[in-house]
């Protein structure tokens, strides 16, 4: 890893950290708002030219798992910029932008693996819609983890220790929902892409991660589903929403480190 793809990926983590502490503070002290929409904007700043920088320096966008995380780590900064546009829903921008950070760690390194395919428009197109999905899933499974909390919290009555920075638990859902919906949009767009524009699933041993999407597709699809014809929520959505997104890493990620780490081997 060359010594500007190190500096940037250093500054990019301390600034996500920064950014997701003022966040956070700002839900009661609007004062830190500031701080932490210019922390974050220099978070992704910096993020994105180590990413750039990382990802020609072995090739035409050599996106390897490093590089995968590092790249979802970065739109899950923008996503969470977005989300905390809403002062509310700050709780959960500073999680995003602390998982940004943490994804900004994987920034650089060498590639050890053979290129199967080579990169293209049509693979980068895949890969983005891929890393959208994802963030968007990922920000939803978080989501159902804070109304997991919050349900735990209410059924043991112990309302004095509800967060007061959280949204109310309708709200919650509510984005929850959104989050679903929009991942769900790009998952589709994704998966067709992957149809299209991957050819020889066996060869490259695709199967498992196009049958473990499929089925994460499926998953998400049902929710939607039962949440607009029987009004599905709380702890079925959450269930629903956690079990698709884990089948989502195993999918990308667990296909990924099989394949360059076990196998030694790349595709796109």
């Amino acid at each position: 890893m060359s010594s500007s793809i190190v500096h940037f990926a250093y500054a990019s983590v301390i600034l996500y950290v920064l950014a997701a502490w003022s966040m956070l503070r700002s839900v009661s002290r609007p004062r830190y708002s500031a701080l932490a929409w210019v922390s974050a904007a220099l978070a992704l700043l910096a993020h994105c030219i180590g990413l750039m920088h990382s990802l020609r320096a072995y090739g035409p966008w050599m996106l390897d798992l490093r590089a995968a995380t590092s790249l979802l780590g970065w739109t899950l900064g923008m996503l969470g910029c977005v989300v905390g546009t809403e002062r509310r829903s700050r709780v959960l921008a500073s999680i995003l932008l602390l998982s940004a950070g943490v994804g900004a760690a994987f920034t650089g390194g060498s590639p050890h693996f053979n290129l199967i395919e080579p990169g293209s428009w049509e693979m980068t197109a895949h890969v983005l819609l891929s890393m959208g999905a994802a963030a968007l899933l990922f920000a939803a499974a978080v989501t159902a983890i804070l109304l997991l909390v919050l349900d735990r919290q209410l059924r043991s009555r112990r309302l004095a220790n509800l967060p007061g920075s959280l949204p109310p638990i309708d709200q919650l859902e509510t984005i929850l929902f959104r989050l679903i919906g929009a991942g769900f949009a790009l998952l589709t767009l994704a998966l067709l892409t992957g149809f299209v524009f991957v050819t020889n699933l066996f060869a490259q041993h695709l199967v498992h991660k196009t049958v473990l999407s499929v089925i994460a597709w499926i998953l998400f699809a049902v929710l939607l589903a039962g949440r607009a014809r029987f009004g599905w929520r709380g702890r079925t959505a959450v269930r629903w929403t956690l079990f698709g997104f884990a089948l989502l890493v195993l999918a990308y990620f667990g296909s990924k480190f099989v394949l360059e780490t076990v196998l030694g081997r790349h595709w796109g």
